[in-house]
């Protein structure tokens, strides 16, 4: 009774943290139904993909919305008929990097690993948004957003209060189911695997630890600005920084509340191509951070 209690307040907590977000992509989202913004994004995605999945990477780690607010707007952007590439690069990127997780990464620890982990973040959405960019979409997106998608380019109605609140509220309903689901899972985590643990599983650096912290990064990553004193005193243990930066990269968009959000709109395969790509990438990312 005491575990799941405390798992059911560390869900709560984080649930309650995640609802502005939430909410405020839900707005977004629905709100761009009345504005030209996905009419212009399909026309410079269409026309010159390669920039707009540089553009894209650039404006997800500048955006200040987690996953849990992105994937309404990347929704919305999609039935619009925006491509699948320069929306994954968006999504991912911001999984991966937001100003506010910039600031403490930069404040905890320091400006060597935070450029490292910029530039990791940066290149890790352009390799993906080119992979997405050449394999069909019905490999990536679930069948249901493309008949949305249909759906959604017919219907230009004006704006209407209850129309805009009835479609926020499906949408909320949508997305949010997935976002219960998976804050209580990582809650369960958070609760039954305690951090000393991973402390306890680092040693000196190498290329195993950072096999290890990339793959340890997908269950047990807990939140962006929260795992930050962690890195840090694994640091300080004698962890590599390469082990580091593989643990930062591959764990903010692994974590099972954003795959959640993800599978709103991929495809399980999908969601198991990106979860595989980012663990490898994450590997060389942090081989490559060794040599310097």
């Amino acid at each position: 009774m005491t575990t799941l209690t405390e798992t059911l307040r560390v869900a709560f907590a984080s649930a309650w943290q995640l609802l502005p977000y939430l909410v405020l992509g839900v707005l977004a989202s629905e709100g761009m139904r009345y504005t030209p913004v996905s009419s212009w994004l399909e026309r410079v995605c269409r026309s010159h993909p390669a920039m707009a999945i540089q553009f894209s990477a650039v404006l997800g780690m500048a955006s200040p919305l987690c996953t849990y607010g992105t994937v309404p707007v990347v929704l919305q952007l999609l039935q619009a008929g925006v491509p699948v590439a320069p929306l994954a690069t968006f999504l991912s990127t911001s999984s991966l990097m937001n100003p506010q997780l910039l600031i403490i990464t930069w404040g905890g620890l320091g400006p060597k690993i935070t450029v490292a982990r910029l530039v990791a973040v940066f290149a890790f959405g352009l390799v993906f948004g080119a992979l997405t960019h050449v394999l069909p979409v019905r490999f990536s997106m679930r069948p249901g957003i493309q008949q949305e998608h249909q759906q959604a380019t017919k219907q230009r109605t004006p704006f209407s209060l209850k129309f805009f609140a009835k479609r926020s509220l499906k949408t909320l309903r949508f997305v949010g189911f997935y976002v219960a689901f998976g804050v209580i899972l990582g809650s369960a985590l958070e609760v039954l695997v305690p951090g000393r643990w991973i402390v306890a599983m680092f040693g000196t650096g190498g290329w195993l630890q950072i096999l290890l912290a990339a793959l340890l990064g997908v269950p047990l990553y807990a939140c962006g600005g929260g795992v930050i004193p962690l890195v840090g005193a694994l640091l300080e243990q004698g962890m590599s920084g390469g082990a580091a930066l593989a643990f930062l990269v591959a764990g903010p968009a692994t974590r099972i509340a954003p795959l959640m959000a993800l599978a709103t709109i991929a495809r399980p395969r999908f969601v198991l191509f990106y979860v595989v790509l980012l663990v490898a990438y994450s590997v060389v990312a942090g081989l490559v951070y060794g040599l310097f």
